[in-house]
């Protein structure tokens, strides 16, 4: 199919449905991806173990992600996730065979540039298949006396926040296999086949409360199933190597009435319980009466789980908040910190961290010989000793004693390229002219870009299918 022409633009305010069709009565969702370091292989076994699944999501952007993307979009790279080759190399023979939609914000910063790789991938795997595109578009005059408007994507950098409403419209117009967004919420991903598939409609607040609930339950997948949960020594969490190997990715089961289940593969490892669910419920929420999607603000205090089986728990009890829609969404701008410098050296044995004080001591003198003044710039700590504090350590050298193996690390910000790479050649130094028995030196400087966090009144998208 050819891409849609500039009509295709749409105000992003959430519209009423007219005459919503529900189209099955449950929708089988599953996560394939909760963050963009996720295995592909597990994706592949959940699409491989429940072959209900409707829908398979890839969440694999997060604020760092997106920050990289810019970096790398801006210096003529891809704005795109370079994995999403990977990722749909291996997912599409099987998801377009069994019908399932993947949805995924794998395109980042440029989504037309994944739409394109991914039909590319498509057709040397013999496939034919349609991918739609959601994505934030401003939109500017064309000519200084025309009344003709033309969108682009948002220029440097700015991503909002987008809920499920652009998702779910690429849903009734296109049907597609794949749709690719830019910076949408990790919860309206799952959502949007929801309110398609079911019927919901936009003012149904209690039931976009109980399939965000779905959607922030299942969006960090593994961490629902037992991944980031095994702990041993804890007889609540103490889950076997094989058992961790095993487990699944999760998956939700939701009725047009709002009645949701999780679930993983039966017959796989992990833990879904309780306290998954429990761990994952208070995950980056902030305020449990009002946390805020761009879609509706849900109040999570009286949620509740109940477990049917051992791969399979019951959710309930979302609701609105009373202020139960956002008048305005999140939008993070790119800013540019400068550049960053480091360096890591381990050091073993007697006095290690003796010694790794006095390399400390080397470097800090040596930058201040060469670049007067930066210290201040310059954070260190050791790891194996103090690097999980929120303070150093004592300078006791008795409170040192205990420890046999460490590593230094250093981080600096700097104004200039120069004194980031400056502080690099600094740390390599040690190896000849620091203390004895340091080893496994690393170093690295990079340009850092933070994402800063604004609210921003409700914009524009763009929808197109190839």
């Amino acid at each position: 199919m050819e891409k849609q022409d500039s009509d295709s633009i749409h105000n992003c305010v959430i519209k009423l449905r007219v005459d919503p069709k529900k189209r099955r009565d449950k929708v089988y969702i599953g996560c394939g991806a909760g963050f963009g370091g996720d295995r592909p292989m597990a994706a592949l076994k959940l699409l491989q173990s429940v072959k209900q699944l409707n829908y398979l999501v890839l969440e694999c952007l997060a604020e760092r992600t997106l920050a990289d993307r810019f970096q790398t979009m801006s210096v003529g790279g891809d704005g795109y996730d370079s994995r999403i080759s990977e990722w749909m190399r291996l997912l599409l023979p099987l998801a377009v065979e069994r019908g399932t939609c993947i949805i995924t914000n794998m395109g980042a910063m440029h989504p037309p540039g994944a739409q394109e790789k991914v039909l590319e991938i498509a057709t040397t795997l013999g496939l034919n298949v349609s991918v739609a595109v959601a994505y934030e578009v401003s939109v500017r005059e064309s000519g200084s006396n025309s009344s003709t408007k033309k969108p682009y994507i948002m220029e440097g950098g700015v991503s909002t926040y987008l809920g499920a409403a652009p998702i779910v419209e690429c849903l009734e117009k296109y049907q597609p296999n794949v749709i690719i967004t830019s910076r949408v919420a990790d919860a309206a991903l799952f959502l949007a086949p929801m309110v398609y598939e079911l019927g919901w409609n936009w003012d149904n607040l209690e039931l976009l409360a109980q399939g965000s609930l779905a959607g922030h339950l299942l969006e960090c997948g593994c961490q629902l199933t037992g991944g980031y949960f095994m702990h041993p020594g804890d007889k609540y969490r103490d889950i076997s190597f094989q058992s961790l190997l095993d487990q699944s990715l999760p998956y939700a089961e939701i009725s047009f009435d709002g009645k949701i289940c999780v679930a993983k593969a039966e017959g796989s490892g992990g833990i879904l319980n309780f306290r998954t669910c429990g761990q994952q419920l208070l995950y980056e929420v902030g305020d449990p009466a009002a946390y805020v999607t761009p879609d509706v603000v849900i109040d999570i205090r009286d949620v509740s789980f109940q477990s049917l089986s051992s791969h399979k728990v019951l959710c309930g009890r979302a609701n609105p908040s009373p202020e139960s829609v956002p008048g305005k969404l999140l939008r993070l701008v790119p800013k540019d910190c400068g550049w960053k410098g480091w360096g890591e050296v381990s050091y073993g044995g007697h006095e290690c961290v003796k010694r790794a004080r006095a390399a400390e001591f080397l470097v800090r003198s040596w930058m201040e010989e060469v670049v007067p003044g930066v210290n201040h710039n310059i954070l260190s700590y050791i790891i194996g000793l103090d690097s999980l504090k929120t303070a150093s350590i004592s300078d006791d050298p008795s409170s040192w004693r205990t420890s046999e193996d460490i590593r230094l690390r250093m981080d600096g910000l700097f104004e200039l390229k120069d004194h980031a790479v400056q502080f690099t050649k600094e740390f390599i130094a040690l190896y000849t002219n620091g203390p004895a028995g340091g080893g496994g030196v690393s170093t690295g400087h990079k340009k850092e870009v933070i994402l800063e966090k604004q609210l921003a009144k409700i914009l524009n998208c763009q929808n197109v299918v190839s």
